[in-house]
């Protein structure tokens, strides 16, 4: 989960004066824990979304509602990376802007962090009535899909707004100057700890999905083998998202800090800045998770396929 209270990305240098400084006095292990799981998510997470993106490309047309979900995922996922990066270059410079540039920017970050999550809850309703309940999937007709899937981009635009429109100077000593850093922006708790409670209640749906999806493949007949297979991938992005409750617990303490302005809290939730970088993580294990894992079930399928038909020739 983004950071939100301070900016939506709670970068380790949000307090130095410079880059050069911030090397040299933004030293605490959780801050540079948080840079390296920064640079590990981009480094690994970029290149395997350009993957995805470009190996579903060539198919989306006429293709199915899950090769959609995936594409869409990629897309918002990427996005969210290369906003990392942009961000960390913005709150490690600290450049001068407009508080209407500093909105925009915030926004960007959200969207994209925000369109993610939603994607990743569309995805864990279709795979449940896909799976489980086939005949009502079904019923779902092509006009519905766009219509679900251009929803999740918009209750994308839609959620971070209240945050945009809530963001303030910290100090108001460069306020009337009407240029400021975006590092002295921050978004007040109220808007912060409504958008929290919507997150977490996204992601117990995710959970509460995946869980029902696991126990009902247990119920439905087919082979073992199969059923071990959907069980061990379910289960994967079942921890998944499991750990995706990590950062919204460290921003809890944020914004239980910031309400209550207690010293003990503020270093807490500066020991878990780390904490919350997981969840960038999930940008680099979406691509194994959701594309790469299927892409290794339809090779096992083309491989039973062509096993089934040289033997047919063989018999003739």
């Amino acid at each position: 989960m983004a950071s939100v209270t301070e900016s939506p990305i709670s970068f380790p240098n949000a307090n130095c004066s410079t880059f050069v400084t911030s090397l040299l006095s933004c030293s605490h292990p959780s801050y540079v824990a948080a840079g390296v799981i920064a640079v590990l998510s981009c480094l690994l997470g970029i290149p395997t979304n350009v993957l995805m993106i470009v190996k579903l490309s060539s198919h989306l047309r006429g293709s199915s509602m899950t090769k959609r979900l995936i594409f869409n995922l990629a897309l918002s996922d990427l996005l969210s990376l290369f906003c990392l990066v942009i961000a960390g270059a913005i709150f490690a410079t600290g450049p001068r802007l407009t508080h209407g540039l500093c909105q925009l920017f915030f926004f960007v970050v959200l969207f994209c962090i925000t369109s993610s999550s939603n994607i990743l809850l569309l995805i864990s309703v279709q795979r449940y009535y896909q799976i489980l309940h086939r005949a009502k999937w079904e019923k779902v007709t092509r006009a519905w899909q766009r219509v679900l899937l251009s929803g999740v981009w918009v209750l994308g635009a839609l959620l971070p707004l209240p945050l945009v429109l809530s963001l303030t100077d910290k100090t108001s000593g460069d306020a009337a100057s009407g240029k400021t850093s975006c590092r002295t922006k921050m978004i007040k708790p109220q808007a912060e700890a409504v958008h929290v409670a919507i997150v977490m209640s996204a992601q117990l749906v995710v959970l509460v999905f995946y869980v029902k999806l696991v126990r009902g493949v247990r119920k439905v007949q087919m082979s073992d083998k199969k059923k071990q297979k959907i069980n061990r991938l379910f289960t994967r992005i079942l921890a998944v998202s499991l750990i995706d409750f990590l950062p919204l617990f460290a921003r809890v303490v944020a914004v239980a800090a910031h309400f209550t302005h207690s010293k003990t809290l503020y270093d807490v939730s500066r020991n878990l800045t780390s904490i919350e970088y997981l969840y960038f993580l999930n940008h680099c294990l979406n691509p194994l998770l959701y594309f790469f894992a299927s892409r290794h079930q339809l090779r096992d399928r083309e491989k039973k396929r062509k096993l089934f038909l040289m033997a047919l020739n063989d018999s003739s």
